[in-house]
This record gives C-alpha cells, structure tokens and sequence, in this order.
C-alpha cells in the first residue's frame, strides 16, 4: 500500500511543535505502510505583513524531520481576507506538483488532515486520477465549526465527498453527522495517541530537580498554548479561590494572551504563586506532567487533546473541561475530574478535590499506556485497508 499523507499543519526544523499530533501520527502508520509526507507551506506575496507566516519563506523544499522524508511545496495566500478563496489557491498553486507526485510515487491513496484548504483541494486530484481519500478532523477550528462563512459551505461538501472520515473524537463525530449531514457509516473515531517510550513516569523527586521546582510545594500545570479557547482566566480565577496556599500552577507554553494571563495574576494576588514557564521542547514536557501533583485543561473547545493522554501516561491525574474528546480520554473518576467548561466554582471545587486525593498513579499509567501510536496506526491501517478494498 502506498499512501500520500498531506498536512500544511506538520512539524518543521523552524516550529518543531507545530502539528506535532500529525507527525506522531505518520512516523508510526510509516512502519506499517509506506508513507509519503507533503507539508505544504504558505507563499504570501508581502511575508512582513504578517509576521507569523515569515518564518516560512525559510522552510527548504524538502527536509528529513524525525525520521520522515518531508516535502514541502508552497502554495499562494492572501493575508487576512477572501478565505474562500485559499481552497482554489492551493490547489492551483500546487496542482502540478501534486499530480506528478501521485502519479509518480504510484500512489493508492491519499490521507489528508486538514480539511480546508488541504482535502478540499486533495478531493479534486482524488476525482482527477480515481484515487480514494481518507480526511481526518481534528477539532472545532478543522470544520469551521463557529463560522458562518462560505468556506465552511465548501468545507461541509468536501466532508461529504470523502471516500472516509477520521475524527478524533466522539463529539467531532456526532457534529459532523448530526449537523452537517455527513454519512456516520463512514466516519470512524480513532483519538490521538502517546508515544509510550517519551511519555512515562520517573521519580517524582527527580522530576521536581529536573524543573527546578521546590520540593515542598504542591503543584498544578497546564501546559498548553496561551490563547482563547484554552480558558485559562478561569483557571487563574479558580486557582485564587482555593483555600490552600502551599500549591503553585505552572504555566508552560506561550501564546497571544501571555501578557493578559500574566496581569490577571498580579490583579488577582497570586503573581508570586503562578510562573510562566514558557514553551518547551516536546520531548522534555514528560518531566512537567511527571512533576505536577494535577494537569489542568480549563479549555472552551478542543479536539482530542494530546496533553491529556500525555499526562495520563505519565501517572498524573487530569482536571479537564468537558469539552471534544476529554470525555473518551477520561472515562472515569479514577483518571481525573471533568467540569463544565467556564465555571469556576466547579473548577475550583475539582483542583482541591484532585490535591487531596490520594490517587492511584499505576492505575492511571496502565490506562495512559494502551492508547499508544501504534495501536493508533494499526486502526487508521485498518481502515486504510478497508477503503482500498
């Protein structure tokens, strides 16, 4: 079986962790099949106006990143405006490219990960050279979920159209069936994975020397991006409001609201308490998870929050909002609490119930280690298989 998996949201030399899940995802199904990877990136006609897209034009046109033979062909965007339109730019940017690539590589069939622009434009190369197309949703922002635009028209129709769907999380499904009108026969729910040789348990006193933490305080974490959706002024709110005064929340990633977390802590009173660690590299966040006493997700919306397998995995218990796929990962009391998302009572209520439990850390790692990659890449194989046959 020769597979052509595409995401313009992948792992690069210059973001490591952007689309870390996909990359995950692929270097395990690449053991089982072979697997080629195409990493699009955004060609703007003025990089300096948008300085979150700079770092691209330094992207090579292909890179070995973490075992993966990666390509990464550009495609024309316009900045901020006309959305709908980057569908057909990608496709005509790109269309060259990939009808060689496919037709070269002879390829069975194309894996895409990102629903628009990436599988809008994969189904009209599907339909050109008769090939099947599996697409995976991932989250909220992957199906326009909150938009009212054209875009999601054309997205939902693209959804339709799919040979297969892979959504990571049951409340991803029920969406897409129940409200866009896709056939639920053809979606299938496979969450994300942990790679189980990253993430583990380690001494929890090593743990605490390797983030030079003090040993005789108690501590929360959320290790997530500082943006929106991650409702993390509800956990800067609860955090207040608990009656115990020897814990710290540590906060690891960076993001838009930084700033505004960082001045919410000093209005609330707890800045002294509340440290922004700053983004770290993927491979060493098992020692965070492995440090804290409880992992925080306060989040709005989500997908299937790798974060939550992660420090599952590593032993830690999980007080997380009942939002996209939390529920699957946490199916019970024994795992972590879940509350409803923005209310801080019940957030508050959950952290000082989960730092005085006495939890069962083997138990919650046996459960963190059966959801690994592999047993991922053998479902998503599986249903490779059944598309193809």
């Amino acid at each position: 079986m020769k597979v052509l998996s595409v995401s313009h949201m992948f792992p690069n030399k210059l973001k490591p962790n952007y689309g870390i899940f996909v990359k995950e995802r692929l270097k395990s199904i690449a053991i089982k099949v072979d697997v080629s990877v195409v990493a699009p990136v955004p060609f703007l006609p003025m990089p300096s106006v948008v300085r979150s897209k700079k770092h691209a034009q330094k992207i090579p046109p292909r890179e070995v990143f973490d075992g993966l033979q990666v390509h990464h062909p550009r495609y024309l965007v316009i900045p901020r405006v006309c959305k709908y339109l980057d569908g057909y730019l990608y496709y005509k940017s790109m269309n060259s490219f990939f009808l060689n690539m496919i037709m070269n590589d002879s390829t069975d069939l194309l894996d895409f990960h990102w629903i628009y622009p990436d599988a809008y434009a994969g189904l009209k190369w599907a339909k050109l050279l008769n090939k099947k197309i599996v697409m995976t949703i991932r989250g909220n922002e992957s199906i326009c979920y909150f938009e009212k635009s054209l875009r999601k028209k054309m997205l939902i129709q693209t959804l339709k159209s799919a040979d297969h769907i892979i959504s990571v999380s049951s409340d991803m499904k029920q969406k897409v069936v129940g409200e866009y009108g896709v056939d639920g026969n053809k979606v299938t729910v496979i969450s994300n994975g942990i790679d189980s040789g990253k993430f583990r348990p380690i001494d929890k006193v090593e743990a605490l020397k390797k983030c030079k933490l003090d040993f005789g305080k108690k501590h929360i974490l959320s290790l997530c991006r500082l943006s929106e959706e991650k409702g993390l002024e509800h956990l800067l709110k609860a955090f207040s409001l608990l009656d115990e005064r020897n814990v710290e929340l540590l906060m690891v990633g960076d993001g838009p609201l930084r700033g505004t977390l960082m001045k919410m802590a000093k209005d609330l009173g707890v800045a002294d308490r509340v440290h922004f660690i700053g983004e770290v590299a993927h491979e060493d966040t098992y020692k965070w998870y492995n440090a804290a006493d409880v992992y925080c997700l306060p989040s709005l919306w989500e997908g299937c929050p790798n974060v939550v397998i992660e420090s599952i995995a590593c032993g830690t218990p999980v007080v997380a909002t009942n939002v996209g796929g939390v529920s699957d990962l946490v199916p019970s009391e024994d795992y972590g609490l879940i509350v409803p998302p923005g209310d801080v009572s019940s957030l508050t209520q959950a952290l000082a119930q989960a730092l005085r439990k006495d939890w069962d850390r083997e138990l919650i790692v046996s459960h963190g280690a059966s959801n690994t990659w592999e047993h991922v890449a053998d479902r998503v194989v599986s249903v490779f298989q059944e598309v193809l046959s």
